[in-house]
């Protein structure tokens, strides 16, 4: 056998290794849930694809030439034989891949979940709702001994908890994520286990398991009753099938979830649904394809519903389901509550409703809300389209920040072509569709981030007078005092980050901030690092403050305590006793914009 059959045979054995690792590989990406993100998944591919030809080309030169010293030496024989040993270390490995993945079990192409039902001791009459935190739903697979290898969570449904026979039952619901192991469900309350319980729920469930199961656990024949406790029943359904089933005026919503998630900053899982809505048990045409509901709260609740990428206005009239639809809304979660009253702006601000579930919170406080490029009053259940007022334009996702006394108009705020350094006030007349705006001093209209601005800055500013078309139209006062500075005061839980902020102003601030401190809080000066003296470091009661100048169109100095330092009480207590002194108004100088 001459030495170009071996390369030849080499190169195509290194061709068929590449085609198996390839195919292996993306069997393994769905196995083994591969994320895609920064396309980690195709690198993968690629990398294990030309590993596997590497090896493949390997196996091909060397099985090439044990054949060619053999007594009967031959190329399609080499091929044959290398060819065989890809496919069989292939197959081998692709199967132990499989046999240690955890693939979610189907039906009918559907992955799963179980859904099921927690049953309260008979002596135990706690109201579920009475427990302290969220309830969870925890399907998780185990080895033997019970030992628990992986889990995934759902919701349990404390909120929907019923009375039957006596006995508290409340609904919850988990992914099956995986075919191996025993199967074992554990539902609880905040971060108390309700019930722990080992399931006989197969491998690959089948049409018997859509069916509820038996109360369990349960004495065997002939034994004597079990003792009084949390018993549980399940049966499995398909994603798309229904988990949770609300009424809600002459409206009854079917949810229906993909997968769940947690949502930063909340402790709530979140998910991925589709809602159908039903009206005296029809379905209501023209919302099969709901992803999202509001609640619109009133003598007669109406719902704020999120089909494709638009609104529309579901209500009842004479008895029968009408729908409205709403052009210039497309997220109603997205909605902003118009309001002059500073405690009716701070109770929206707090609103975050978690995605997936119906929402009854962004529109609980009646009144005028801005949506989309539109306004909805949801008193009157009246609506209007606005346009979207350009250059300058709202800053995208900062809510209004007040609402004139005739309710026609309202305040944003905005920057003067995208510089910090140039502050101004829009004002929408919302029923004339028209826009102005006016600008902001801040020298004297004292702030320190936008973001907290609010109906009471406005009114100290501002005020309204009648204009000639008859509305409310915004001026500025000519005779207000100008508010103390402040800084801006961002806490965490102990050992975590801990910030305060003061801007405007840059190295006049800190040089005189750290003198304060020194003299005040008895703060002790540590020796600045050659190699980077961006960050002038103090001690106070032995905890290190790195007090930093940062340029940029409204400069600022930021007072930080790092992750592992971070004490939320003394930060709170040094913020304190500077804004105590700006008070004075003996800073008011160093307050300025640092070229």
């Amino acid at each position: 056998m001459t030495w170009l059959a071996t390369f030849f045979t080499g190169l195509l054995t290194g061709a068929l290794g590449l085609l198996v690792s390839g195919f292996i590989t993306s069997l393994a990406v769905d196995w083994y849930r591969i994320s895609s993100f920064e396309g980690g998944s195709g690198y993968f591919m690629v990398i294990m694809a030309l590993l596997g030809g590497a090896a493949g080309g390997v196996i091909g030169l060397v099985a090439a030439r044990a054949i060619a010293g053999s007594a009967n030496p031959g190329f399609l024989k080499a091929l044959a034989v290398a060819f065989g040993i890809v496919l069989v270390l292939g197959t081998s490995i692709g199967g132990v891949a499989r046999l240690l993945a955890d693939v979610s079990p189907t039906i009918e192409g559907e992955t799963l979940f179980v859904l099921a039902e927690l049953r309260w001791p008979a002596a135990d009459t706690t109201d579920p709702a009475s427990y302290p935190g969220l309830g969870f739903t925890r399907f998780s697979t185990g080895t033997t001994g019970q030992v628990v290898r992986k889990s995934e969570t759902g919701p349990l449904f404390v909120d929907q908890a019923r009375r039957d026979d006596g006995r508290w039952i409340v609904t919850g619901v988990a992914p099956i994520f995986t075919e191996r192991g025993d199967r074992i469900l554990d539902l609880g309350i905040g971060d108390k286990t309700l019930g722990g319980f080992i399931i006989p729920l197969p491998a690959r469930p089948g049409a018997k398991d859509r069916e509820w199961s038996a109360w369990m656990p349960r004495a065997r024949p002939g034994a004597p009753p079990l003792a009084d406790m949390f018993t549980v029943r399940y049966r499995v359904v398909r994603r798309s099938e229904t988990i949770r089933t609300e009424a809600i005026g002459p409206f009854e919503i079917a949810t229906a979830s993909g997968y769940f998630y947690h949502v930063s900053g909340s402790s709530r899982l979140a998910s991925h649904s589709t809602f159908r809505i039903s009206h005296k048990n029809k379905p209501v045409a023209g919302l099969e394809d709901a992803t999202g509901i509001a609640l619109v709260p009133g003598a007669v609740p109406a719902l704020l519903v999120t089909s494709g990428e638009h609104c529309q206005f579901l209500t009842e009239d004479q008895g029968r389901p009408k729908l409205e639809p709403l052009t210039f809304c497309s997220e109603p979660s997205s909605a902003h509550l118009l309001t002059s009253d500073p405690e009716q702006f701070r109770a929206a601000r707090q609103v975050e409703p978690v995605p997936g579930w119906i929402d009854r919170s962004t529109f609980a406080i009646r009144g005028v809300y801005q949506l989309g490029n539109g306004v909805f009053d949801t008193r009157t259940r009246g609506h209007a389209a606005t346009t979207y007022p350009d250059d300058p334009s709202p800053i995208n996702g900062l809510p209004p920040i007040s609402l004139s006394p005739d309710g026609l108009s309202y305040v944003w705020f905005t920057f003067r072509h995208g510089s910090e350094a140039d502050p101004i006030l829009g004002i929408t007349d919302w029923k004339t569709d028209t826009h102005y705006s006016l600008p902001l001093d801040r020298t004297r209209m004292r702030y320190s981030d936008y973001h907290k601005l609010d109906p009471a800055w406005v009114a100290h500013h501002f005020t309204w007078v009648r204009g000639d078309n008859g509305h409310d139209r915004l001026v500025e006062r000519k005779d207000f005092k100008p508010l103390p500075y402040r800084g801006e005061l961002t806490l965490n839980q102990d050992g975590e980050y801990q910030n305060y902020t003061i801007r405007p102003c840059g190295e006049p601030m800190r040089k005189a901030l750290v003198e304060f401190l020194v003299s005040d809080m008895g703060a002790e000066r540590m020796p600045r690092d050659p190699n980077n003296d961006f960050y002038v470091v103090l001690k106070i009661e032995g905890k290190p403050f790195k007090l930093a100048v940062v340029d940029s169109d409204v400069s600022w100095v930021s007072i930080d305590m790092d992750k592992g330092d971070g004490d939320p009480r003394l930060m709170a207590r040094l913020a304190e006793r500077i804004d105590a002194a700006f008070a004075t108004g003996k800073y008011d100088r160093l307050f300025a914009k640092t070229e």
